[in-house]
């Protein structure tokens, strides 16, 4: 094995063990909110008829759930690194996506926060899954055909 490689293996190896830290730190952030939602209901809409108190406690035990797994996906990227594991925390970090872009109305601070933190992960999951062409490596790109 060559430096390059070796170094090349290093910051892979690096990629991996932030984009674990960022899942597991959105994860405890989105764990928290939730927690803070459970307790009570603030949200109250005014219409024609009256107030309507709105009850998403579904919402918070989704949130609830999608921290917990983006907690669990960034501690066995740290500890593990297999290739299933960096599955999870993509699913994961999907997951907490897709659950903060349907409640962004609700919590635009919260929601802007975790999505951050799951992008960054899943971009660094995907420069850590890409392996990197040596400089020194042989193309045929560059030569005519016969």
């Amino acid at each position: 094995m060559t430096q390059h490689d070796e170094d090349d293996a290093r910051l892979r190896n690096r990629q991996r063990m932030l984009a674990g830290l960022l899942l597991a730190g959105g994860g405890l952030f989105d764990g928290l909110a939730g927690v803070s939602d459970l307790r009570e209901d603030k949200y109250v809409v005014e219409s024609q008829e009256g107030l309507h108190h709105l009850d998403l406690t579904g919402w918070s035990w989704a949130h609830e759930a999608t921290g917990v797994l983006m907690v669990v996906a960034g501690i066995l990227i740290l500890f593990t690194a297999r290739p299933w594991s960096v599955r999870l925390a993509a699913v994961a970090a999907v997951a907490a996506i897709v659950l903060h872009l349907i409640t962004f109305p609700f919590e635009p601070f919260w929601a802007v926060v975790v999505i951050g933190l799951a992008v960054a992960a899943l971009r660094l999951l995907w420069l850590c899954r890409r392996p990197r062409r040596s400089a020194n490596a042989v193309s045929s790109a560059d030569r005519s055909s016969r």
